[in-house]
């Protein structure tokens, strides 16, 4: 109840009405924008650590394609559901929604635990990168969890080097670049794949015909996803390969990161873009990466726990391979440095951000020297997700919770804390009772993120009720409430008038003839990798044709990349 006396006509409240008009309101982005983003962003060189890694593991054909299938349809889910509505409602990163709800203190925190996932991922794809050149340059395999060749460190030092300069100076140019190499790095994912099925159809069937979907699944149990480890051990369950497919990038959407991206959503339903990346980048290169494991193997008739990335690549794909590796690598390292270098620069707010950024990609090229990093992406991304979602938790709790249960929602702001007690201990009893989970091993590694992140909403609920949300603060409220009306109003408003709000440049008659040119490229080699796939008749024809495709897939790419490049220089202009 407000005291009677209490004015709290908008007049009174002295709110600025222009500033109650988040930048991200102004500069709504269409559907376009997010599916283009999706794809470029999730099509990367983790795929090809993460498609092999399962074969590694043991995991049986059909677990993992109806596993991959579930979780990546509950990650669209989590995206569409929950982080898109949050960021539209409130046009705020995370980052901002934090400091309302957190505190400095919290904040600070979280930035740092950002800096470690984003920093320990960029390191990974620096040695991913590494190891193609490696394999170029005729360096011996690093199978060790420590280096064991001094030229295999210059070369991580070399692409370490151009990782950190370029998140430190040019990440605008570089994120142009990534969004064309997309939809060549997936090109060449299939293709791979499609070249890889008929050594593995020769070496089960001693023939190039494995007789539809029913030899294919036989084919890939005896050879690819075949239920066991190496060690013999039985690999993951189908759950567990659905809650790894959800648990992968939980620490965005549950964990609300992505935040950043979705505020400049212009509909909550942009969220189902995240689509794209998901089932283009997490099932279908996934799927293609396992098959080229496999059929690297058996083409060097050699052990799949002995090969890295670069050889992978190089025998199904040759120095186009090596290209894709090199390439998904680097643009992905790039984009988790910058984002580390962001996040450090939010804790080391007195120190230039292009130093804190060198001086953490000092740290993360130390790091990409060691090899067992590129082992361990696979735990490190469900590490990320427990370590970052009960953030999320805490977020969901506050903006849909609180209003339902009459508590007082930015109670913390309201209150200026410097430290939001409920927030620390939610998020640190969350993690306690995911280290449990896993140390008795109650509930599947996969799956820890999701109880622990249900707990964080129930503590963070009680414990922000007994130290400050059931308290009315009604000016501040009325305050906030204005502030809302007034973003609803303008959003209205701005949708009334206009049809679209993406801000588009239309390219010119000569960018659009480059990029239908570019797009042919890509046509063309995908053709002429099921060609060889489903016209070789014998193993020499198949060797031979073979041979040809990673010749002719280099002109390919140059012309794509050529044309591709000078369209995007006339879209500018």
């Amino acid at each position: 109840m407000n005291p009677k006396n209490l004015d709290l006509s908008p007049k009174s409240l002295k709110v600025d009405l222009e500033k109650a008009i988040p930048p991200a309101a102004r500069n709504v982005k269409g559907w376009r924008y997010f599916a283009g983003l999706f794809g470029g962003e999730h099509i990367a060189a983790t795929e090809f650590v993460i498609g092999v890694t399962f074969v590694v593991m043991g995991v049986g054909t059909t677990e993992v394609l109806l596993g991959l299938l579930l979780g990546n349809i509950l990650a669209v889910l989590s995206w569409a559901l929950v982080t898109a509505p949050i960021a539209v409602d409130t046009r705020l990163s995370l980052y901002a929604y934090l400091q309302k709800i957190g505190g400095p203190v919290v904040t600070k925190i979280f930035n740092l635990v950002n800096v470690f996932y984003y920093g320990a991922l960029a390191a990974a794809m620096i040695t991913v990168s590494s190891f193609a050149i490696r394999f170029a340059l005729d360096i011996p395999v690093q199978l060790n969890w420590y280096p064991t060749s001094i030229p295999f460190v210059l070369v991580v030092l070399l692409v370490g080097a151009v990782v950190v300069a370029v998140a430190s100076f040019g990440f605008e140019t570089l994120a142009n670049f990534a969004t064309i190499c997309a939809p060549w790095m997936l090109v060449c994912f299939i293709c791979g794949a499609a070249l890889a099925i008929p050594a593995l159809s020769i070496a089960t069937y001693d023939s190039m015909d494995f007789g539809g979907l029913d030899g294919f699944i036989n084919m890939a149990e005896k050879y690819v996803w075949i239920g066991k480890t190496p060690t013999g051990e039985t690999g993951i369950s189908i759950w567990e390969v659905a809650g790894f497919a959800w648990a992968n990038l939980a620490m965005v959407h549950l964990g609300l990161i992505d935040m950043a991206i979705f505020r400049f959503a212009k509909k909550k339903t942009f969220g189902f873009f995240s689509a794209i990346g998901m089932f283009l980048g997490h099932y279908l290169a996934w799927i293609a990466a396992g098959l080229m494991g496999a059929g690297a193997a058996v083409i060097i008739g050699g052990d799949i726990t002995k090969l890295d990335s670069g050889d992978v690549a190089y025998y199904t794909l040759g120095f186009t391979g090596i290209m894709v590796v090199v390439t998904a690598g680097w643009t992905t390292a790039n984009a988790c440095l910058y984002r580390a270098g962001l996040a450090a620069g939010n804790v080391f707010l007195s120190v230039p951000r292009k130093l804190v950024t060198l001086g953490v990609g000092v740290l993360v090229v130390i790091a990409a020297a060691f090899p067992f990093i590129v082992s361990s992406v696979l735990p490190l991304t469900v590490f990320g997700a427990i370590a970052l979602v009960p953030i999320g938790g805490i977020v969901l709790a506050e903006h849909w919770l609180f209003p339902k249960l009459n508590l007082t929602r930015y109670w913390a702001a309201y209150k200026k804390v410097v430290v939001s007690w409920p927030a620390i201990l939610a998020w640190g009893f969350s993690i306690a009772f995911a280290i449990v989970l896993n140390t008795f091993d109650i509930i599947s590694f996969y799956f820890i993120f999701l109880p622990e992140y249900l707990i964080s909403i129930v503590i963070y609920t009680v414990l922000a009720s007994m130290m400050g949300a059931k308290t009315d603060y009604p000016k501040l409220s009325a305050q906030q409430e204005l502030r809302e009306e007034v973003l609803e109003e303008y959003e209205q408003k701005r949708d009334a008038f206009q049809e679209e709000v993406e801000e588009q440049t239309e390219s010119s008659g000569k960018g659009k003839l480059l990029l239908g040119f570019a797009s042919f490229m890509l046509i063309a080699m995908l053709g002429f990798a099921f060609w060889i796939a489903i016209s070789s008749n014998s193993p020499a024809y198949y060797r031979e044709y073979k041979g040809i495709f990673q010749n002719t897939s280099l002109v390919f790419t140059g012309l794509y990349f050529a044309s591709a490049l000078l369209a995007m220089r006339s879209y500018d202009n």
